[in-house]
């Protein structure tokens, strides 16, 4: 029996009182046949579906949380209440969306499920609560609670129990979680004490990584080094440092102010809004600086950028008719398409 290519699907090999298949082809169809079966399984590796964007709209009067998919359709609004519901951030798994709801200095944080399901409030409604971030296992979500003039960050399970404070230091904002899950980094603008610390959520070790205005700060995906904003320098820059505070490096140099910073998920790059060019354009850059790409490129605000689980897209807002829209790109910047279209403000995409 002749041997099948090792390619060949087992239910296409031929039985041993048969003549292989392809052995009846010439040799041009052959090859034709050949390409025609590889661009098929290429094209289904490349078409896997991605999750829906979620982001903050105020088209219904308030407001409130949607979902969208990659075509531009099946718009959904998963909260359709009279509060306030915006700046959804989606579960590492993608399961489920933490969100903030509420309005003036009375701002709770909530999770529910992808599907607007099983919604329950974490916090009190009572106090400024926000910069909510998740546990890389999704069982736990780290936050900001601000009362009156004071501000400390807490970490909660996702089923609302076991409330604790992270930190007695007074935290501003929640960078995110290590994503080995053995540290959260979180920045301090007061004075006497501004830097970025990192401390282990489950136990007393709570290290000062620096001691200037600094903030923003994100891990890498492989919890090795941190990148954060810093004004050292009198505005925004983007500096990257060991998870240890060693070996920082200075990745921009402008004038003009830098922000919405992110790593790509295989680590290799960093993702940031730049006003260098007059307005703000979104950016990437490798990981020492040496090579930033301006991923648009228009006379009107680009913002809000964030990758796709897998690396592959970039959801972002733009404001090409003066009121904000979703849009998603490839990680190179080409194939902008627009996935919402109207009147109101689409914001704060999240995946």
């Amino acid at each position: 029996m002749t041997t099948p290519p090792q390619w060949l699907p087992l239910s296409l090999a031929p039985r041993s009182s048969e003549a292989p298949w392809w052995s009846a082809l010439p040799v041009r169809r052959m090859a034709v046949v050949l390409y025609a079966s590889l661009l098929f399984v290429s094209n289904i590796a490349c078409t896997v579906s991605l999750p829906p964007v979620v982001f903050s709209s105020d088209r219904d009067g308030n407001l409130e949380i949607y979902t969208v998919d990659l075509e531009g359709g099946g718009e959904q609004n998963l909260t359709g209440t009279m509060l306030d519901e915006f700046s959804p951030v989606v579960s590492p798994d993608g399961k489920m969306i933490a969100f903030l709801s509420g309005s003036g200095d009375s701002v709770a944080v909530e999770v529910m499920e992808l599907n607007g399901s099983s919604r329950q409030q974490l916090t009190s409604a009572s106090g400024l609560h926000g910069s909510q971030r998740w546990a890389p296992d999704g069982d736990r979500i780290a936050y900001v609670a601000q009362m009156g003039q004071n501000s400390l960050i807490y970490v909660v399970n996702v089923d609302g129990s076991q409330v604790m404070l992270l930190t007695p230091l007074p935290g501003d904002q929640v960078g995110n979680w290590s994503p080995d899950g053995k540290s959260v980094v979180f920045a301090v603008r007061q004075e006497a004490s501004q830097g970025i610390y990192v401390r282990n959520p489950d136990g007393v070790n709570e290290f000062r990584l620096t001691d200037t205005p600094d903030f923003s700060p994100v891990w890498s995906p492989d919890s090795n080094k941190i990148a954060f904003l810093s004004e050292r320098d009198g505005n925004p820059e983007i500096y990257v440092m060991n998870a240890d505070g060693t070996e920082l490096a200075r990745i921009t140099e402008t004038d003009a102010f830098e922000y919405r910073l992110s790593w790509s998920p295989d680590g290799k790059r960093l993702l940031f809004v730049s006003e260098r060019d007059g307005d703000a354009e979104i950016f990437v850059s490798d990981l020492d600086g040496g090579d930033q790409v301006p991923l648009t490129n228009n006379e009107f605000r680009d913002d809000e950028p964030v990758w796709s689980p897998d690396g592959r897209k970039i959801a972002f807002v733009s404001y090409l008719d003066d009121d904000a829209e979703i849009f998603v790109m490839d990680s190179d910047g080409d194939n902008q398409s627009r996935l919402t279209s109207n009147e109101f403000q689409d914001t704060s995409p999240s995946w």
